[in-house]
């Protein structure tokens, strides 16, 4: 599929534009660079679904810090920035721990306790995600949050699924998240908002 070409000449006329509201130039901007960050995410996590999280994340983060863009550098160096820290971020992550089967302590199993009151925090949370999800979302939004975050299917494939294109998933799936944080003190934290 070849990529589209960029059809404006001077990024700051098309900033302008986009911070007046106009959608048709924000998707301009998206149609030309998301092949690119997701090319790039994907080199770097080599996971499909990773690297379509971070090419939504990225544009969630270019749309909402597009005023603080100065200039000093192309439209597409600023947002390849803002890709390379999202990326970043996703390599600093706990990752777990691997040990060797011929370390002496392969057999013991760490402790794991957690105090009662962080159970019943985190099961009273868990309620009230259950509640929100039933009550606040569509039901296209409940069968893309089960594809999405039950069945770790990437975009592409929950819009094949779905009959819908892959900018209508992710909108639905910005205010699923938009949904249950509201609804769920310190859930922003956890889903990354």
């Amino acid at each position: 599929m070849p990529l589209p070409t960029k059809s404006w000449t001077d990024d700051g006329a098309l900033i302008a534009e986009i911070l007046a509201g106009s959608q048709q130039h924000f998707e301009m901007l998206y149609e030309s660079y998301f092949p690119r960050v997701y090319r790039f995410a994907l080199k770097r996590l080599n996971d499909p679904a990773e690297a379509e999280d971070v090419a939504q994340e990225v544009f969630l983060t270019v749309f909402n810090a597009l005023e603080s863009f100065e200039g000093n550098s192309t439209l597409l160096v600023w947002i390849f920035g803002v890709t390379r820290n999202v990326v970043n971020r996703r390599f600093r992550k706990a990752r777990p721990r691997i040990d060797s089967l011929d370390d002496e302590r392969v057999g013991e199993v760490p402790s794991a306790t957690v105090s009662v009151e962080r159970v019943v925090d985190a099961r009273r949370a868990l309620e009230r995600c259950e509640r929100v999800i039933a009550d606040d979302l569509t039901p296209l939004q409940r069968r893309i949050f089960h594809l999405k975050h039950l069945r770790r299917q990437p975009i592409r494939a929950i819009a094949a699924a779905l009959g819908k294109s892959e900018d209508a998933i992710k909108a639905n799936l910005y205010r699923m998240r938009r949904s249950i944080t509201a609804g769920v003190e310190g859930m922003d934290s956890v889903l990354g908002a």
